[in-house]
């Protein structure tokens, strides 16, 4: 049997970022002829946020009270993602971006390895580089690097191609009861919330592939 993860997460969400590590991580103990497969969906945590977007600080204020509440969490994520070769620059953001078009952007590149690329592309260039993902024009330079082709890039250039689409999906994933991410939903049944570790979800994986059949013909292991 093999394993879907329907991964669920905003680029401006840094426990997303921290939980594709995580993921990537434990899909690699998974054993069996089929390959897992992961298709990323849309989810804004900020839906009513402006297109251009808002200064980090103000974003801050409004959010959590200030920069000053929030900077030992910052410090602790800074940590965090050390360990898990991720390098948090908060000190070079200046400004949240509205994410819809980076969703529209990774809809509109489908799932597979180049979805897959671009998802890395926008957290890091945000998170680590501190660029403005909600910018038209950065975006369309990543799906470039990503490999998405010229057809895919001048749909994307089209301020309302796949706008619909993501709008149904997040409507659908709200109404499934998604309140928040990362969120990975398993072979359409199981549902995992917030970045756990590796272990953890090779141990949830384990599981789903056993009740998939009964019969565990592929499992996720440890390697020793």
């Amino acid at each position: 049997m093999s394993l879907q993860v329907d991964a669920v997460a905003d680029f401006i969400c840094p426990w997303c970022y921290l939980g594709k590590s995580r993921l990537e991580q434990a899909l690699t103990h998974i054993q069996g002829d089929d390959p897992p497969k992961v298709l990323w969906h849309p989810f804004q945590l900020n839906p009513d946020m402006p297109v251009e977007g808002m200064s980090f600080d103000e974003y801050l204020d409004k959010r959590f009270g200030g920069r000053e509440l929030v900077q030992p969490f910052l410090d602790e994520l800074t940590v965090v993602g050390e360990k898990e070769g991720i390098i948090f620059r908060f000190d070079q953001l200046e400004r949240i971006p509205n994410t819809l078009n980076a969703h529209r952007l990774i809809q509109i590149a489908g799932p597979g390895p180049q979805q897959n690329r671009l998802v890395d592309l926008l957290f890091s260039n945000f998170f680590e580089h501190g660029r403005d993902i909600g910018d038209h024009d950065l975006l369309s330079v990543l799906a470039r690097q990503a490999g998405l082709d010229a057809e895919a890039i001048g749909r994307f250039q089209r301020w309302d191609s796949g706008l619909a689409e993501v709008r149904a999906e997040e409507k659908h994933l709200r109404q499934l009861g998604v309140s928040g991410v990362p969120n990975y939903i398993l072979n359409g049944k199981y549902a995992v919330a917030g970045a756990q570790d590796a272990d953890a979800l090779v141990r949830v994986f384990d599981q789903v592939l056993f009740d998939g059949d009964g019969s565990n013909p592929a499992t996720s292991s440890r390697v020793h």
